[in-house]
């Protein structure tokens, strides 16, 4: 069995885990990472992805969770559940509920499939997600994954993320927790990172200059911060 940390990463709201690849390649090496994809095909809620995930998790060995984005809800209420060998919790530009302002929380019925189906444009992607100045190829690669995944699923993800609430979860989360919080994150800025914090108070928040994609935009930074506050998790 391997001496390194087993660091189970859950992807943003394409589900592909495609993204990751920046991130892969500098990964820590005291970290073992493994990528766990959700089904492009499938209308599964985050119940049905809790027990998704739950399946996959290690059952022989201690590890951590890192989520991105979307996926912060569902590692909140895995993490909350206090399995054996979790040692710590990651969550990158996430939240645990809906992050949305205003009117935006009450639109779940105005999200359907037909606002999925045609690619996102490049001018959409800067603005939203990796920058004015991220590479055409990043640009692409965020645009080859979420057409990937069927629109009715990117539709019901969107309508997930609306009416989701894991704070209770959150609050019984009993290992150390690290926010990574992008500088220039339109999507999820530093209001829910700072009622995060309220909430839990031993919670370390690390600002990123990064847009959203922050794994995405600057992989080295993130990978070292997750490694040092991981490597202090399991020594």
């Amino acid at each position: 069995m391997s001496d390194r940390l087993a660091t189970i990463l859950l992807p943003g709201l394409d589900g592909t885990g495609d993204l990751f690849a920046p991130l892969l390649e500098v990964f820590p090496e005291t970290l073992e990472p493994f990528v766990i994809s959700y089904p492009p095909d499938q209308l599964l809620g985050y119940r049905e992805l809790e027990e998704f995930v739950a399946a996959k998790l290690p059952a022989d060995r201690d590890f951590a969770i890192v989520a991105e984005s979307f996926s912060g809800p569902l590692a909140a209420r895995l993490a909350g559940k206090c399995p054996a060998g979790l040692r710590g919790l990651v969550l990158v530009a996430s939240f645990v509920a809906n992050p949305s302002w205003g009117m935006l929380r009450y639109l779940q019925f105005l999200v359907r499939s037909p606002l999925f189906r045609f690619s996102l444009p490049g001018f959409a992607i800067r603005c939203r997600l990796v920058g004015p100045d991220a590479p055409d190829q990043l640009v692409a690669e965020v645009a080859a994954a979420i057409r990937t995944v069927r629109p009715v699923v990117m539709a019901r993800r969107v309508r997930e993320v609306l009416r989701v609430d894991a704070s209770e979860s959150f609050a019984a989360v009993r290992v150390p927790i690290l926010y990574l919080l992008g500088e220039q994150d339109r999507q999820v800025g530093a209001r829910v990172a700072d009622e995060l914090g309220e909430a839990r108070p031993d919670m370390e928040i690390v600002s990123i200059p990064a847009p959203h994609l922050i794994l995405q935009c600057e992989p080295l930074e993130a990978a070292r911060r997750i490694g040092a506050f991981l490597k202090s998790q399991s020594s």
